[in-house]
């Protein structure tokens, strides 16, 4: 179980677990969104069991967002192309997966989120220590660093998050 839980202005800011929630509730600190929600958290509570789908719950005080930035690790390049290949576009295993730089770091390049991106074994070796257009290929997607609110953060982390809450957006 998932519990997503947003701000009195209904902005994403953070998943937490059943016992946080458990605590929260019994504090009276957050709310459900719907009474459906409310009936199946209870219960769920009541009976020491986790909820099957994923829970929206909203603080009742005002809480002003942390804003984190986003350091271009491999977990998060991997999340931001999907683990999908960015010369070739084939999606494998983190394992088979490699992080490259576009202008190699002994042509001057960096390791920012513009200069970094996925690529399979096999184009990494292609590519190599040349740039691009040097070795005869082409990005799929120019890279950029990612949305850094809040919202962004946690739905890249947590994709079955998003459809929750761009449902939740949808019925209110």
């Amino acid at each position: 179980m998932a519990v997503l839980l947003l701000a009195d202005t209904l902005e994403p800011l953070n998943v937490i677990s059943d016992r946080r929630l458990v605590l929260l509730l019994s504090k009276d600190k957050v709310a459900f969104l719907s009474s459906a929600d409310e009936e199946e958290g209870r219960l769920a509570v009541a009976q020491r069991r986790l909820p099957d789908q994923v829970l929206i719950v909203r603080l009742l005080r005002h809480v002003r967002p942390i804003r984190r930035s986003l350091h271009p690790n491999r977990r998060n390049l991997l999340l931001r192309d999907q683990h999908t290949c960015q010369y070739c576009g084939c999606t494998a295993l983190p394992r088979e997966l490699t992080i490259d730089h576009v202008v190699p770091l002994s042509a001057g390049g960096s390791s920012t989120w513009e200069n970094l991106v996925v690529a399979c074994k096999r184009c990494n070796g292609k590519k190599a220590n040349q740039l691009v257009e040097q070795a005869g290929m082409k990005l799929l997607r120019k890279p950029r660093e990612p949305r850094t609110d809040q919202g962004s953060i946690l739905f890249l982390r947590y994709p079955e998050l998003r459809v929750a809450f761009d449902a939740f957006c949808r019925v209110a």
